[in-house]
């Protein structure tokens, strides 16, 4: 069971961060709209290595190596989800308070 949620997390995580990576470098996007799509990027990526971090936890043999690399990868991919979330709501935020001065 839980091979089939990671590797359903693991790729869909993957396909969304490959996908607002070009999306955000496309030509003709508001800089708003860029950064707003690099957050949800990050937030894909976070969670990837958060995923990643979890599976390590997953194997028979626990050593201290592999218990290190897990608590780093855990680390990262929280503070690379949570920064994401953070920049994606700023960016939303000033996206649409310029759409109202626009209109």
């Amino acid at each position: 069971m839980w091979s089939a949620i990671y590797l359903t997390g693991v790729l869909a995580s993957l396909v969304a961060s490959v996908y607002f990576s070009i999306h955000a470098r496309s030509r003709g996007i508001h800089p708003l709209a860029s950064r707003m799509t690099l957050g949800k990027m990050n937030m894909a990526l976070g969670f990837l290595v958060t995923l990643f971090g979890v599976n390590q936890f997953t194997f028979d043999e626990l050593d201290t190596i592999r218990i290190v690399v897990a608590l780093i990868m855990l680390l990262v991919g929280l503070i690379n989800l949570f920064l994401g979330t953070r920049n994606y709501v700023r960016y939303k935020t000033q996206w649409q308070a310029e759409l109202k001065k626009g209109v």
